[in-house]
């Protein structure tokens, strides 16, 4: 009998090793560090992530998770920041969501509280619910101690980041920078969404929110070609400026305007790179200082 139990007892213990040493085998940056995974679990359908986890990181390595272009070239965005995060030690979590899945800019740029008809979509199939997800995804299967993220994105990935501060104001985001938004969104109660706030699913008290928020712009003054998106390249985005660089430069100045006039201490930072058009990878130093480095705006309390 206890031969038996002894037997029983050792085939449980083998068991539970085994599932141990499986499910530790099962995470890609075991093995690599870099590499891509799919991620299956968001109601809007199948994503990928792109990351760098550096064969340094322990449970308290901070992480950054990065939004593409329109381009949706998950993998390149993720080289972009390779040699700095093996040099500082950081993880980069960069998300792929193809354009059969991310279908236009309503849905990716926008993050796709409402269809190009205006009419609302479910926040399971939401794309500002993606980043979240992943992030809580990640830190359980890698065992993070982490309770916040860094977030950038640039180009579409950055008109996502900028509106994403304004629909998510409780995300766990420790800092966000917003490089040359294709586009715009003013937090302007009279102008029709998507350029401003008006017919859209955001309040005025959302506004005040939105400005206290850890969110850095970063423009390069040399981006001066047009837009090539329907709304991107549309006579109201082109109202806002001829360029992205002047988009920009008037985005920033209507909200500090505004936080004037609401009596807001706002959160935000602007940097104009010189010398530098629409290109991410020349921005990306710039962008990690304000992320992970020592040119932070005050995180959220």
């Amino acid at each position: 009998m206890l031969k038996q139990f002894s037997l029983a007892l050792w085939l449980a213990v083998l068991a539970l090793s085994q599932t141990a040493c499986a499910s530790t085998a099962s995470q890609p940056w075991q093995e690599h560090e870099v590499g891509r995974y799919v991620y299956n679990k968001w109601a809007g359908g199948e994503l990928t992530v792109e990351y760098i986890v550096p064969s340094a990181a322990t449970p308290d390595t901070p992480v950054l998770i990065v939004v593409p272009g329109a381009r949706r070239n998950a993998d390149s965005y993720r080289d972009q920041w390779l040699s700095l995060a093996q040099q500082h030690t950081f993880i980069v979590l960069a998300i792929g969501c193809s354009m059969q899945v991310c279908e236009d800019e309503y849905q990716y740029n926008l993050g796709g509280v409402v269809t190009p008809l205006g009419g609302p979509r479910p926040e399971s199939v939401q794309f500002y619910s993606v980043p979240e997800k992943i992030f809580a995804d990640f830190t359980q299967r890698f065992g993070s101690h982490q309770t916040t993220f860094a977030l950038y994105g640039h180009s579409a990935g950055g008109g996502f980041v900028h509106t994403y501060m304004l629909a998510k104001p409780d995300a766990p985001v420790s800092r966000a920078v917003a490089a040359n938004p294709a586009f715009f969104t003013f937090p302007d109660e009279s102008a029709p969404y998507p350029f401003g706030l008006a017919n859209s699913p955001y309040q005025a008290g959302d506004i005040d929110t939105w400005l206290t928020q850890p969110l850095t712009i970063i423009l390069g003054d040399q981006d001066l070609g047009p837009r090539t998106k329907a709304i991107s390249n549309s006579p109201a985005a082109n109202a806002q400026g001829r360029s992205v660089y002047t988009r920009g430069l008037a985005f920033y100045a209507f909200a500090m305007n505004t936080a004037i006039e609401r009596n807001v201490q706002h959160g935000w930072q602007l940097e104009v790179v010189r010398g530098v058009g629409h290109n991410s990878g020349e921005l990306v130093p710039y962008a990690y200082k304000y992320l992970l480095g020592n040119a932070m705006p005050k995180a959220k309390e």
